[in-house]
C-alpha cells in the first residue's frame, strides 16, 4: 500500500512484469524439479528416499519459492529486502502458508488425504534453501539492472 496505484492509462501487467512473471517462473519450476530429482530414487544425484519423499519435496520448494516471491513482489519500485518489516499481514499470511504447509506434510492424517510424506529436519532445510533460491534470482537480477542502468548513464552521449 505505501506505492502509488498505476495510473488508468498503464497496463497492469506491462513487458517488464511478464518478463518478471516469466524468469522467476522458470526459476520455480527449475528449482522444484531439481530438488524433486534430488530426493528422486535413480535420479541424476541417487538418493535412497522414496518417491513420496521426492514429490513432497518438490511440492515444498514450490511453496516455499511462493513464499519467498512474496518479498520480491511486494512493490515494483522498492527493492527485495528493503522494509522487510512494514506490512505484519504479509507476515502473518506468510506464517499461516508455512504452518499449513507443515501440517500437511507432517500431520498423518493431512499427508495421507493429499498424498505427501513426512520430511526429516535436514529435508526441510534443503526445501526451504531451494526455495530461497527466487530471492537470490531477483537480487542478482536487480544487481544486473543497477549495473547495466549506471553503465549507460555513465556513457558520455
Amino acid at each position: 500500500m505505501a506505492c502509488p496505484p498505476p495510473k488508468r492509462s498503464e497496463r497492469v501487467i506491462d513487458a517488464r512484469m511478464w518478463a518478471g512473471i516469466v524468469d522467476i517462473g522458470l526459476v520455480v519450476a527449475l528449482t522444484s524439479l531439481l530438488t524433486l530429482d534430488f530426493f528422486l530414487p535413480g535420479g541424476l544425484m541417487e538418493s535412497r528416499d522414496g518417491l513420496a519423499t521426492a514429490r513432497t519435496a518438490g511440492f515444498t520448494v514450490l511453496v516455499f519459492a511462493c513464499l519467498f516471491n512474496c518479498l520480491n513482489a511486494r512493490c515494483k519500485t522498492r527493492r527485495a529486502l528493503e522494509h522487510l518489516f512494514v506490512n505484519p499481514w504479509l507476515w502473518g499470511a506468510m506464517a499461516l502458508s508455512l504452518l499449513l504447509q507443515v501440517a500437511v506434510v507432517q500431520l498423518p492424517v493431512l499427508d495421507t488425504a493429499v498424498g505427501t510424506a513426512p520430511l526429516t529436519l535436514e529435508q526441510w532445510l534443503v526445501c526451504a534453501a531451494m526455495g530461497s533460491a527466487v530471492l537470490g534470482y531477483y537480487k542478482l537480477r536487480e544487481l544486473i539492472v543497477r549495473v547495466l542502468a549506471s553503465s549507460r548513464r555513465s556513457v558520455p552521449a
